[in-house]
């Protein structure tokens, strides 16, 4: 069965422009990081998610008091390593991950 290594994230532009992010991380439908980061912070993930046919990762900044969580971007992942970009609703993120 193949895994997926999440090696680092790194947040070039934050989502929230008055208040740090606070970064969801799910593979395949599961939170595998929850953390706050600010602009220009790397985040040493190091985690191993074994997964079938593909990997589904998806980012959100989360929100609350109401509102829903706000997509940054979603990849699906078979093989192969690099980076993955999360770009939508006005931020920039940097996945690092290789496939075994």
């Amino acid at each position: 069965m193949p895994s997926i290594h999440l090696k680092t994230l790194k947040c070039i532009e934050q989502e929230d422009w008055t208040f740090h992010d606070d970064v969801l991380l799910k593979v395949n439908g599961e939170t595998v990081l929850f953390t706050s980061m600010d602009e220009g912070e790397k985040n040493s993930i190091d985690q191993y998610i074994s997964f079938g046919e593909k990997a589904v990762v998806k980012l959100y900044e989360a929100d609350y008091g109401g509102d829903d969580n706000d997509f940054l971007g979603a990849h699906t992942v078979r093989r192969g390593s690099g980076v993955l970009h999360f770009t939508r609703d006005d931020a920039n993120y940097q996945l690092t991950y290789a496939v075994s």
